[in-house]
């Protein structure tokens, strides 16, 4: 039987954070495809508030923990929000060229050892804006920074020959997702919004591939 292991890497927007269902994105997705006639194991490799430069330090130790010789090894990225958030006092905690450069070194090792698929982070919660996640802090988020990361993903994605799914530009333009911002924590969606996010991603080919059955060898070998 198929022992397909998926590592989610990221922050938040992968935990699920704000969601009264505490399911998320990724708990939605994986309970779409879920299927007796394989074994599906999913993990949720979210922190809260990690930027790139704090993903970078962790990813690989983190999945090499959750993946065994023999088994269908994968992984999903989903970063970037927290990268453009300037913080009062502080500024931008982290800039657009360190972020694609964390990026590449993330996503081109995983890719060189295991099949990835890389979502792109979703649009700024700038209506709740500016936020206090804890006392003392404050942060505030622009479209247009997230707008331009996401553009930067694109182009660097296309390059590294990774498959990227742009969920920016159609949650920008679906009023029930950008409603969802404000009823959720007030920093993240609610759990409509992740709905709408996990569909998205399950219609995307990159994802719908994973589970396609294997066509059998004519050849027999």
């Amino acid at each position: 039987m198929r022992d397909l292991r998926i590592c989610f890497v990221g922050d938040s927007y992968i935990n699920g954070t704000g969601d009264e269902h505490c399911l998320g994105w990724i708990g939605r997705l994986c309970r779409k495809r879920f299927n007796r006639s394989f074994q599906m194991t999913y993990y949720d490799l979210g922190i809260r508030g990690a930027t790139t430069d704090d993903i970078l330090d962790r990813w690989r130790s983190e999945c090499d923990k959750r993946f065994t010789d023999g088994a269908d090894n994968r992984i999903v990225f989903q970063f970037g929000i927290n990268d453009v958030a300037i913080v009062t006092d502080l500024g931008r905690r982290v800039e657009e060229e360190t972020s694609v450069n964390n990026a590449v070194l993330m996503v081109r090792e995983a890719a060189e050892n295991w099949p990835v698929l890389w979502v792109g982070l979703p649009p700024a919660n700038v209506a709740c804006s500016p936020m206090h996640p804890s006392p003392g802090l404050e942060i505030d988020f622009s479209q247009s920074t997230a707008g331009s990361l996401n553009r930067r993903f694109i182009m660097t994605a296309a390059k590294l020959g990774v498959p990227y799914l742009d969920i920016q530009s159609p949650l920008l333009a679906n009023q029930d997702y950008m409603d969802s911002l404000t009823r959720g924590d007030q920093m993240h969606c609610s759990g409509s919004g992740y709905a709408i996010m996990a569909d998205l991603v399950d219609k995307w080919v990159g994802w719908s591939a994973w589970f396609e059955p294997e066509i059998p060898d004519p050849g027999g070998s």
